[in-house]
């Protein structure tokens, strides 16, 4: 029994052929030739066909997972570091490219700065030009001499904070695939115009080993959309000496044909073409279905060829169903616990929220994790947290337990009020609390949570999470176990983050200025200086707090310019003090995160110079405590240099001796905190009396700030305090009122203090 479809043909073909070509060999050969030309090139277009499906199919992966990415919480909370943290975030990149199994990624920042893997490849100059703010951009794109399939995706937080680019690559062994694809020997080939020149980037045979070469063959080009202008093509060519050599051999069979062949050959390519068009049209409709998401099979009865290709595509569609299974599944949960992640819990949320009740996102989050997961190993801390999430799994759930990141769990529960929301987390704090053995260690967990209200029907799920998350630091900052989200005490960071670049405009159009509080010796009743502390006067908000916005240039890299600033107008205003006839040692803050900073050195030198004695620089304990070496280091240099230094807020915090020794400082600020209430007989007293002595005996005259009634500037003179500074002297004011102050008060203020003494 003949079961294989070639020999079928071969047979039909030779026997009817034979009768018919005897009359009309030279007429039919032409059109034999044409229709073998064509069937070639339908091959060429069909197994492009199936590269464009194959390549949607792939490229819908990568930007999937890519998207996917993008929205991680963790990783959009690395790439809002990414100006002062960019190792962070090229780890994060390897993680998400080896995690979607990509060959590239870059974070592109939105003023076209690239991050990236150490030894990546460079991009193009002009990609980050042709990225779209909103939608996710992909397409072909060429670094050097390899072709990748690439996808750019926003990263919202929630507005646009850069670009993650991911790719992979169109190498020789995927042109190999596709010409695998065809039933003809077809030649495959991956160019790039550049120039006016093609260019090889990859292609189906060894280089210089191609045999379809420089002849004559039948040429299929499809175009590959690229990203940046990248001009990519396909090209499949198939040698027309080979597509018309089978078509060379039927000549002499034609000639022994007769006008017989052509009614028998009528009914048999009739019968012949129906045979084959059924399966034919079967497997097509099931692959497009594959393309909607459809896995349908195919049922062919035959044994040749066209069955056996049957058989192949249901097995290639159930591959890529589970495939495609395995992936949703891995998209939608935690890989080391097998827990739901934050997206398949956003999905239930979501869901959920049209049922009635109130609802309520709790997040719990671990104590000591770091020491947890350092003990035990993380393939065990895996464990803890899907045992955790067995726990926290309750059958009224509203969606089940997820993994947030790193030692957060997320739960949903319907309460009727806030007062049940917290006593149901407070339950399963209970629940997470009771000792669990894993691999055969007792461990004990300490958790707090931290809860939200999904405020009404159709509210976005998302946020809700977020809020918890928030409300679960506001808990571990208040200490207490279980807190709800305070949004008077949240603020508005997106707000005051904007207000980094509104400081940076203060700073040249004048809104930012220095307000001066001079510092009263208390031995000469003179005043021997001033401290000179910034103020910003926004034109929308009014009043900035100080503490508000030095923070946040702290945090956001700003403070650098902020502090040039703030040293260049307090020399100028020194040199104004001089000309008037005031020749006062004007104080600088300088901030801990400066400190170490060599570079900071020179904008000193550029600044200062010549003014080490007109200068003094504050600083504080803890900002020394940071990089102690590094800090002393430089303080070491500005005070071989001449600049006097003072030890500011002395008395704040964990005060440190040890400190108080290696700071070549002249001068000793005590904090207001304990000037607050001070009286001739307490405890208060004696501190000061012994931190005074202390200040002394290393060579440091003593400044105490925070002044305000005489009583306490009496205790402070019979304490043996050099200088004074408050309220009760003078408030801190813009430089022409302290210069009318110095004129015109300066001398009512050293009677009162001589009075005092």
């Amino acid at each position: 029994m003949i079961v294989r479809l070639r020999t079928k043909l071969a047979l039909l073909y030779g026997g009817l052929f034979g009768l018919v070509m005897i009359a009309i060999a030279f007429g039919v050969y032409p059109i034999v030739s044409t229709s073998a030309f064509n069937a070639a090139r339908g091959q060429l277009e069909a197994t492009s066909n199936a590269f464009q499906r194959l390549e949607a199919l792939q490229m819908s992966q990568l930007r999937d997972n890519t998207r996917i990415s993008a929205t991680d919480f963790g990783f959009r909370s690395a790439v809002a570091l990414a100006k002062a943290d960019p190792a962070t975030v090229r780890t994060a990149l390897a993680n998400l490219r080896r995690r979607i199994g990509g060959d590239i990624a870059y974070l592109v920042l939105p003023d076209g700065e690239v991050v990236a893997e150490t030894n990546a490849p460079s991009l193009p100059p002009g990609l980050p030009d042709s990225l779209t703010d909103g939608d996710v951009t992909q397409g072909g794109l060429v670094l050097g001499q390899i072709a990748y399939r690439a996808v750019a995706a926003p990263v919202m937080a929630p507005n646009l904070i850069g670009w993650l680019l991911v790719g992979t690559r169109f190498d020789d062994a995927q042109m190999k695939s596709l010409v695998s694809l065809s039933s003809i020997p077809i030649h495959a080939q991956l160019l790039e115009r550049r120039d006016n020149e093609l260019i090889h980037l990859s292609h189906s045979s060894e280089a210089g080993s191609d045999p379809q070469q420089a002849r004559p063959a039948i040429v299929e080009t499809r175009a590959i959309a690229g990203i940046n202008g990248a001009d990519l093509q396909l090209r499949l060519s198939y040698p027309l000496e080979t597509a018309l050599a089978p078509m060379r051999s039927l000549l002499g069979l034609l000639l022994g044909m007769g006008l017989l062949g052509l009614a028998v050959l009528g009914l048999a390519a009739w019968l012949l073409a129906r045979s084959i068009t059924r399966p034919i049209a079967a497997l097509e409709s099931a692959t497009r279905s594959i393309e909607d998401g459809k896995y349908d099979r195919v049922q062919v009865a035959s044994r040749d060829e066209i069955g056996r290709l049957a058989n192949s595509f249901n097995l290639m569609a159930g591959a890529i169903e589970e495939r495609t299974r395995t992936i949703t599944y891995q998209a939608m949960h935690d890989r080391e616990t097998g827990l739901p992640n934050r997206e398949c819990f956003e999905e239930a949320l979501q869901r959920a929220v049209t049922a009635t009740g109130h609802i309520y996102v709790g997040v719990i989050g671990m104590d000591r994790f770091t020491h947890i997961r350092d003990a035990i190993g993380y393939e065990r801390t895996g464990r803890l947290l899907a045992a955790l999430g067995e726990r926290l799994a309750a059958p009224d759930a509203v969606a089940p337990p997820a993994r947030l990141s790193g030692e957060l769990l997320v739960v949903a529960f319907a309460a009727r009020s806030g007062a049940e929301a917290e006593l149901r987390l407070a339950e399963m704090l209970d629940a997470t609390e009771q000792p669990i053995k894993i691999g055969g260690q007792r461990i004990d967990v300490a958790a707090k949570a931290g809860f939200a209200r999904l405020s009404e029907p159709g509210a976005n799920g998302q946020s809700a999470v977020e809020r918890a998350s928030i409300a679960l630091d506001q808990a571990r900052r208040a200490h207490t176990r279980v807190s709800a989200f305070n949004a008077e005490a949240y603020g508005d960071p997106a707000g005051n983050l904007s207000l980094m670049g509104d400081m940076l405009n203060a700073l040249a159009s004048g809104d930012m200025f220095l307000a001066h509080q001079p510092k009263l010796n208390l031995r000469t009743g003179k005043f021997d200086g001033t401290e000179a502390l910034i103020r910003w006067r926004h034109p929308q908000r009014g009043m900035i707090r100080p503490d508000l916005f030095v923070t946040m240039a702290e945090e956001t890299g700003h403070i650098r310019p902020l502090t040039e600033w703030v040293l260049a107008q307090a020399i100028k205003d020194q040199e104004t003090l001089a000309a008037a006839g005031l020749a006062l040692r004007v104080s600088v803050n300088i901030s801990g995160r400066l400190l170490g900073d060599p570079s900071f050195e020179q904008v000193i030198d550029r600044l200062a110079e010549g003014r080490t004695e007109a200068l003094c620089f504050e600083i504080t304990e803890t900002a020394v405590m940071n990089d102690p070496q590094r800090a002393m280091k430089q303080l070491g240099k500005l005070a071989e240099r001449g600049f006097p230094l003072s030890i500011d807020d002395y008395g704040s915090g964990l005060s440190s001796l040890s400190y108080l020794k290696m700071i070549p400082a002249r001068e000793l600020k005590i904090d207001r905190s304990l000037v607050a209430g001070l009286e001739a007989d307490t405890r208060d007293a004696f501190l000061l009396r012994s931190t005074i002595d202390l200040g002394h005996g290393l060579g440091m005259k003593v400044v105490a700030e925070g002044i305000e009634d005489e009583r306490t500037l009496a205790v402070l003179q019979g304490l043996g305090c050099d200088l004074a500074q408050g309220y009760l002297i003078s408030r801190p004011v813009p430089l022409p009122d302290l210069i009318r102050f110095l004129k015109a008060d300066a001398d009512i203020v050293s009677r009162r203090v001589r009075a005092s003494a």
